[in-house]
């Protein structure tokens, strides 16, 4: 059965994606609280129960310094407002 809270291995391609975000209190599952999100839009890309299951989610995206870097609430509102596409 496919994991219904990360997306697939195909879909990967081409996201710059792999910040850190805990989403509680915020939005999202209350019991999947870490979410790893796209670098350039903050979109969720994948939610875990603890910290350390979206790192080893985010070191998916490769070495980008941006890749398991935690954002705060301001942060991704800012980049889901205001999306990095350059």
């Amino acid at each position: 059965m496919a994991d219904i809270n990360k997306i697939s291995d195909e879909e990967l391609d081409g996201v710059s994606g792999g910040m850190i975000f805990n989403a509680k209190g915020y939005e999202g599952n209350p019991n999947l609280p870490w979410e790893v999100v796209a670098n350039h839009n903050c979109q969720v890309l994948a939610a875990f129960s603890t910290k350390d299951e979206a790192v080893k989610y985010a070191q998916k995206f490769g070495k980008d310094s941006y890749n398991t870097m935690e954002v705060d609430w301001i942060t991704v509102q800012r980049l889901r407002t205001y999306p990095n596409v350059n």
